[in-house]
């Protein structure tokens, strides 16, 4: 075993195993929405003919249906079918304030929720990790928190959900070798 062998992804070797849990994570992300949910399933039962009718999507990631394998093809096409549905949000590390603000502003979680965010809250000369522990403080007393999704880029991928939610989200990431996480501990 190589030195950074241990650190490598412990991804299940059987997609279809992966491909029940990846929906299922991404389903609950959107709340089950009947039409997101319809379009996760379509990604993760042929993710190999979605990455091709949606390649420009995967082509401004880098991302060739002919190179990358159907767990990661399953995975980045969930994330952006929740980014495209205002279910989750993606910011660079660097972003500023206002970006995450209304980034944040515009998913329909934050709506549903009645939560309100307003810029004079935070400090502008801080950081997206800090703003990140600040919201998830506020939070807190309303069972919530900013969950990420890691798709090991430079980029937060962030979204709504409840505290209990998301443990079993993350749990279920991890079994196959995929990482959410605290959007602040991204």
């Amino acid at each position: 075993m190589g030195l950074f062998d241990k650190f490598k992804k412990n991804r299940s070797s059987d997609s279809k195993d992966n491909s029940k849990i990846i929906a299922d994570i991404f389903r609950t992300i959107c709340k089950e929405n009947e039409a997101i949910a319809a379009e996760i399933s379509e990604c993760t039962n042929s993710p190999k003919e979605y990455a091709v009718k949606n390649s420009t999507q995967f082509s401004e990631r880098g991302i060739s249906h002919n190179d990358a394998d159907p767990d990661t093809l399953m995975w980045i096409g969930c994330v952006d079918i929740l980014i495209n549905n205002s279910y989750a949000a993606e910011l660079d590390f660097s972003c500023e304030l206002e970006d995450l603000i209304f980034n944040l502003g515009k998913l329909k979680t934050i709506t549903a929720e009645n939560i309100i965010l307003d810029e004079k809250d935070f400090s502008s000369d801080e950081d997206i990790i800090l703003w990140l522990s600040q919201l998830d403080e506020q939070l807190k007393e309303r069972n919530l928190c900013i969950g990420g999704i890691d798709i090991d880029s430079d980029s937060y991928v962030i979204f709504l959900t409840d505290i209990r939610t998301f443990k079993t989200i993350k749990d279920s990431a991890d079994s196959i070798g995929h990482r959410i996480d605290y959007a602040k501990n991204l």
